[in-house]
């Protein structure tokens, strides 16, 4: 049986998942997320590079 990468991480690139400093919200996005929608705070990309 032969197993794509998609079969066990299904993470792509075209979702950016970001984690807001402030309140610890997550959110996912097809675009870059300037603040949080929930405070107004500073998100981060936690997306993680994959091999």
């Amino acid at each position: 049986m032969v197993l794509n990468n998609t079969d066990l991480d299904p993470y792509t690139a075209e979702r950016g998942y970001y984690e807001c400093h402030a309140c610890g919200n997550r959110t996912t996005s097809e675009t870059h997320v300037g603040s949080c929608p929930e405070c107004g705070g500073t998100v981060r990309n936690i997306a993680v590079a994959r091999e």
